[in-house]
């Protein structure tokens, strides 16, 4: 038995001696804690005091036999989880029946076999060292989602300044006055903290996905604003890389409720990716449409394409693998999931069509119309 059995307390109920002696005697080789009384009225305090993983219960005992104990152990909300496995003399169905009826999980017929009582006890402590383990794991997965929530934050505002910093330094450069090279690299620094910025942000929302710390907040807006000015966050970038962006239907107004941050993760991602897979020459090209209350919105690439045998793979959950773009670009994979979970948040669906070595169309859709704010 392994070191932390002395963590499993198996409480024992008998009101003769020599049973208790022995159900102790042969558990205690095992390394399990051993707690014992006598009668029902002391077995249902020590349960309320100290919870017990386990409880061996007999059921002839005067002033309260073992029926009745079990019935006010489950009917108890603080003990009607400890399971209890009846350990009688009784062995004709009707007393069998009547203990499982009353919740008991096994019922074990005195006299037993040491090995018998063994193996049951050794099988409720595996489910507890499985429930526990899970347990553990949860807590460590929570502990680093919550560590990738708050670098991820802190570094994101830092960032972004830097990000916006860039910007406005190369829309005020002229490429003539401080020569192709230099030019060529401020390009190059700004695509790399668009691509940064983007990681940290989609780190921040899939870890607050994670925690269930992610909410919904729709507003009232200009939808096609909003897809248009956050593609042209790539406008620098697709003409660095000789790709050509085109709004389709973007400059009429189209009002609905979704949440604009949301919103703006989704496109990122979107545009990120059209741009990563496009090939020098190629257009990326986004347009959006109404469908009842529903808004549709595509960003359409010429690039490589999917691959056939990845297209199935690609929404699927527990599937995350990333390929290479067409300047050898590699992301996280973070994105789609996010882009995922954001438009079904918006009770929407995401879908694509792709054809290698023609291009990919993403397809989204998002409940947006007639919603209250």
């Amino acid at each position: 038995m392994d070191k932390l059995a002395s963590d499993y307390k198996v409480l024992v109920v008998d009101d003769v001696p020599t049973n208790v002696m022995l159900v102790q005697a042969i558990l205690k080789k095992e390394g399990y804690t051993i707690l014992t009384c006598d009668n029902g009225p002391k077995a249902l305090n020590i349960a309320q005091e100290q919870h017990p993983h386990l409880i061996l219960l007999d059921i002839m005992m005067p002033e309260m036999d073992g029926y009745e104990v079990l019935q006010h152990l489950k009917s108890n909300p603080e003990t009607n989880d400890i399971p209890v496995i009846i350990m009688s003399a009784l062995s004709d169905m009707q007393s069998i029946v009547k203990g499982y009826q009353l919740g008991a999980i096994e019922y074990v017929t005195k006299p037993f076999q040491r090995e018998e009582l063994l193996k049951r006890v050794a099988h409720r402590y595996e489910l507890f060292s499985i429930k526990r383990i899970k347990q553990e794991l949860e807590n460590t997965i929570e502990s680093r989602d919550t560590l990738y929530s708050v670098i991820a934050h802190d570094l994101r505002s830092p960032l972004g300044s830097l990000k916006m910093m860039i910007n406005a330094v190369l829309l005020m450069v002229d490429k003539k006055s401080v020569g192709e090279e230099v030019f060529e690299m401020l390009q190059m620094i700004n695509k790399t903290s668009e691509e940064i910025f983007l990681l940290l942000d989609n780190l921040l929302k899939w870890a607050k996905n994670r925690l269930n710390r992610q909410n919904i907040y729709r507003q009232q807006i200009d939808i096609n604003s909003i897809i248009a000015s956050t593609a042209d966050i790539y406008d620098t970038m697709a003409k660095q890389k000789g790709v050509s962006l085109t709004l389709e239907g973007l400059d009429s107004k189209l009002t609905g409720s979704v949440d604009i941050d949301m919103l703006k993760t989704i496109i990122r991602n979107l545009m990120s990716n059209a741009l990563k897979f496009s090939f020098e020459g190629g257009t990326i090209t986004l347009s959006s449409k109404t469908d009842g209350d529903y808004v549709i919105i595509s960003v359409k690439d010429t690039g490589k394409g999917i691959k056939k045998e990845d297209q199935d793979k690609l929404l699927k959950q527990n599937t995350h693998f990333t390929t290479y773009g067409t300047s050898n670009e590699k992301g996280s994979g973070l994105g789609l999931m996010l882009t995922k979970d954001f438009v079904e948040l918006h009770e929407g669906k995401l879908w694509f069509e792709s054809e290698e070595n023609k291009g990919t169309t993403f397809f989204f859709s998002l409940k947006a119309l007639n919603q209250e704010d």
